[in-house]
């Protein structure tokens, strides 16, 4: 004989007896065609067996019985009628299971009373049969989770905030709804109920089969609270779907009517501190195009980790020291930003988002602090056209709503207005006036300025710029700002597009989010789009087929690239082309992209200024490198008009250049100009930053070429005749522009030359009284003459050459010329020629005064 069990019922096959007999075919809990589970408590429940029945053998009545210590008890005795069915036949016992019975198989005796034929008598006979039958064990609802809070918002549980909420969750993992469901959940110390005592109970009327839900009560948590993590003890009671109630607890196996213990999923609580982390931001100063630094500060009295830390804020975050880390006590993290070059002036936020770990628990929580961005080239303007209703051709009373911002760090009154409506828009009124704007960061500075406008119906779709003026009084007095808006007109079409000033820096990437909207009560099918640029270019495309519903939208982004192309506003076309019942259509929007310069990264100076016509000038550009980053593939260019000078290299390949560093490179410039000339010179500098694209930045600068002025003083005497002193000299211009305003200064004594042209001598002389000590045969002492020559340039710079002469008369009634000894000479000039020509007649000059003395002396 082979049984075969399962936790629902039991089969037993049996080999044909060669005499009638019968067997068990199979028994179970319920009945044949509805099998169930029985459980620890079931009182009068059906307990069925299947007999089977073999040559003329005819069950007449079956009877259970139990051994000692059983959990089972037969309701009524022990008999049982059995009902027939063509050799099957069916008995049915009602059974009560201990409520103390511990899921398991029990053993039990059928006995069968049968009649079996023998010799035309029928005799009585019995058999019995030994089964297993099952209990199994109750799917407690189970408690998967507790928080502070409700089941919508979580907040923490913190020492002494007094009464709180706070929310279980229970599952249900059986396959019925179970109803009446209690938890008693026993509370750590410090932590009451509201009405003082030291548990819990939460309430669920039922819960679906396989469904958790929530419920919240208040909790009081005392002074007396201590911080950190509790494993809570509860016991769960509930009742089941056929009605009976069960009881069991977590922590012991013998507690409740069930003898069953919960699955033991561990329910912890956490208790933090008043203070369980503190986080502090310092504030900073900053100006547009610089770079600022905000310092992150963390205390804790507890082992805690800092999972992450997201900075939120308009400004761009260029480096920071933040790692993940576990500590006690203090820690600090520095983050660098650099404020954009547009950047308006104001207090701007910088929100850091952190994520971290205390008990074992995430927290998330959030700092705030501020950069304030000092006054930068900023006016009040108008700003964000909305239209009260869908704006198109022929549209008549839509109000038009500018904001005007006031981004200067002091207040302003009396603000007015004014519209000038081009042609094809009207307006009701064209002036209107806030009486007062807080400063930037002080208050209210901002104000809502509608108009009330009509627009034409011959007037074209798309962006129409309109003319405003805003004046306004402050403590500087009156001001005026005049400037121009675009706003949009929308085409009628049944398909219409709304989309956001898109902003993209030169060399970069932006994505042009593009709404399709269908306003008809009508589907519009098969709708594509496609995106013309001038100067932009679109480098990727979110492409495919729309359908649109009625009153339905859908989104398609483009990614633009401003790549090569020079600041500005650039339109892009956008073409749709759909399906609207049957008939194909189109329609066209110019969508404006604004390019914005790229951020000047390389600084550029270019030195000397001044530069000189009629000779090679050596003219050094010198790059910086003011990112934190380095700049690859760098390369410089330099453009100037060809009819004014020529440059040695228009192009220079410099490569990399390192952050906070450096690089010269010299050229050689020739003015091709005769005269003073401003000459114009502008530079572009490429370079690929890490993270984008190519970006070009452009400077200018103006050289100013002019001639050269190369004066030198030629040939100096002294002339001696009765006690006065004659200074001559010739001055020499080896340059190519005049000197002007040109005046001689002998010890101090002035002569008025004029100016001194190029390749023309000009002499000039200065009397002198010089007085005379000693005898016939006595030597007068020695004699010095400074000579300061003073003149301005071709661009009317001031100049002055000095020289010292130094010479000794021999006698008092010496009258003779002699050319003077050079003690010092001092001079400026470019030319080698004037020195050399000088220094010989230096020698000469020597030479002939000693000759002159010597034959004196012999007479």
């Amino acid at each position: 004989m082979v049984v075969f069990l399962s936790p629902l019922s039991f089969f037993i096959v049996t080999a044909n007896p060669a005499t009638p007999t019968v067997s068990i075919l199979g028994y179970g809990w319920g009945s044949p065609s509805s099998t169930v589970s029985a459980y620890p408590g079931y009182t009068d429940f059906p307990f069925y067996v299947e007999i089977g029945a073999v040559d003329s053998a005819t069950p007449l009545s079956a009877s259970i019985s139990f051994p000692t210590g059983s959990p089972f008890t037969a309701v009524g005795g022990n008999q049982a009628g059995v009902s027939q069915g063509s050799g099957y036949y069916l008995a049915v016992f009602y059974l009560t299971v201990s409520s103390s019975a511990s899921p398991g198989y029990y053993s039990a005796k059928v006995t069968v009373n049968y009649g079996a034929p023998i010799a035309d008598q029928v005799c009585v006979e019995s058999k019995t049969f030994n089964i297993e039958i099952p209990v199994s064990a109750v799917d407690f609802p189970i408690p998967v989770g507790i928080q502070g809070g409700t089941s919508q918002v979580s907040q923490p549980l913190v020492t002494g905030e007094g009464v709180t909420p706070i929310t279980v969750s229970v599952s249900n993992p059986s396959s019925n709804t179970v109803d009446n469901v209690l938890v008693n959940l026993t509370l750590p110390s410090g932590l009451m109920s509201e009405t003082g005592k030291n548990f819990l109970t939460f309430t669920i009327p039922s819960i679906p089969p396989q469904e958790t839900l929530q419920s919240t009560q208040m909790v009081n948590v005392t002074q007396k609270a201590v911080p950190g993590t509790y494993t809570l003890n509860y016991s769960v009671t509930f009742t089941n779907y056929l009605g009976y109630r069960y009881y069991a607890t977590n922590s012991n196996i013998t507690s409740g009517n069930a003898n069953v213990t919960l699955v033991n999923i561990p329910l912890t609580l956490t208790i933090y501190p008043k203070t369980p982390l503190t986080f502090y931001a310092t504030s900073a100063s900053a100006t547009p195009s610089s770079l600022v630094s905000i310092t992150l500060r963390v205390n804790s009295s507890f082992n805690a980790y800092i999972e992450s830390v997201t900075p939120q804020t308009s400004l761009t975050l260029i480096s920071s020291n933040f790692t993940p880390t576990t500590f006690q006590g203090t820690s600090s993290f520095n983050y660098t930003f650099q404020v954009p070059q547009t950047l308006l002036p104001g207090a701007y936020p910088v929100t850091f988002a952190i994520t971290y770990q205390l008990f074992g628990q995430q927290q998330e929580t959030t700092v705030t602090t501020f950069v304030q961005v000092s006054y930068y080239n900023a006016v009040p303007t108008l700003s964000d056209p909305t239209w009260s209703t869908l704006a198109t051709p022929g549209t008549t009373g839509a109000t038009l709503t500018f904001l005007l911002t006031n981004p200067l760090p002091y207040p302003i009154s009396d603000v007015n207005v004014t519209i000038l409506p081009p042609t094809g828009v009207s307006a009701t009124y064209d002036t209107y006036v806030v009486p007062t704007l807080s400063a930037s960061g002080q208050g209210v500075n901002y104000a809502q300025v509608p108009f009330t406008i009509t627009l034409a119906q011959n007037i074209t779709p798309g962006y129409h710029e309109i003319p405003f003026v805003v004046s306004y009084f402050s403590n500087y007095g009156y001001h005026e700002v005049k400037s121009q808006i675009p706003v949009y007109v929308y085409p009628q079409s049944q398909l219409l597009v709304s989309f956001s000033n898109v902003t993209i820096y030169q060399g970069t990437q932006a994505e042009l989010p593009i709404t399709l909207v269908n306003n008809d009560p009508v589907s519009i099918s098969s709708v594509s789009a496609s995106l013309r640029l001038a100067g932009l270019s679109v480098v990727g495309f979110s492409n495919q087929t729309l359908n649109l519903g009625p009153n339905a939208n859908a989104t398609i982004v483009f990614t633009i690239s401003a790549q090569g192309v020079g600041a500005g506003t650039y339109p892009a076309t956008l073409t749709l082309v759909y399906n609207y019942e049957g008939v194909t259509k189109s329609v066209t929007y110019t969508i404006p992209i604004n390019v914005l310069p790229a951020q000047n990264i390389v600084g550029v100076s270019i030195t000397p200024t001044e530069v000189f016509y009629g000779t090679i000038n050596n003219v050094t550009v010198k790059l910086i490198n003011n990112a934190q980053t380095p700049l690859n593939n760098v390369v410089l260019k330099l453009f100037g008009p060809s009819s004014e000078f020529s440059i040695s290299q228009n192009t220079v390949d410099i490569g990399t250049l390192s952050p906070e560093k450096s690089y010269s490179v010299t050229l050689s410039l020739l003015p091709t100009v005769s005269s003073t000339t401003p000459l114009p010179l502008s530079v572009q500098v490429q370079y690929l930053l890490p993270g984008s694209g190519v970006i070009s930045e452009s400077y200018n600068f103006s050289l100013i070429a002019t001639g050269l002025v190369d004066l030198v003083l030629q040939q100096p005497s002294v002339t001696f005749s009765n006690g006065s002193l004659t200074v001559s000299g010739v001055l020499d211009n080896f340059g190519t522009a005049s000197a002007n305003f040109v005046t001689v200064y002998v010890n101090g004594n002035s002569t008025y030359i004029g100016s001194v042209p190029p390749n023309s001598p000009t002499p000039f002389s200065t009397t002198l009284t010089l007085p005379f000590t000693g005898g016939n045969s006595s030597t007068a002492r020695t004699h010095e003459i400074k000579i300061v020559v003073s003149y301005e340039d071709a661009i009317y710079q001031p100049h002055n050459l000095t020289y010292t002469l130094s010479f000794s008369p021999s006698a008092t009634h010496f009258n003779a010329t002699t050319l003077a000894n050079f003690r010092h000479f001092r001079r400026s000039g470019n030319s080698l020629l004037p020195d050399i020509v000088i220094f010989v007649l230096l020698v000469v000059v020597i030479v002939l005064a000693i000759l002159l003395v010597l034959r004196r002396g012999k007479k």
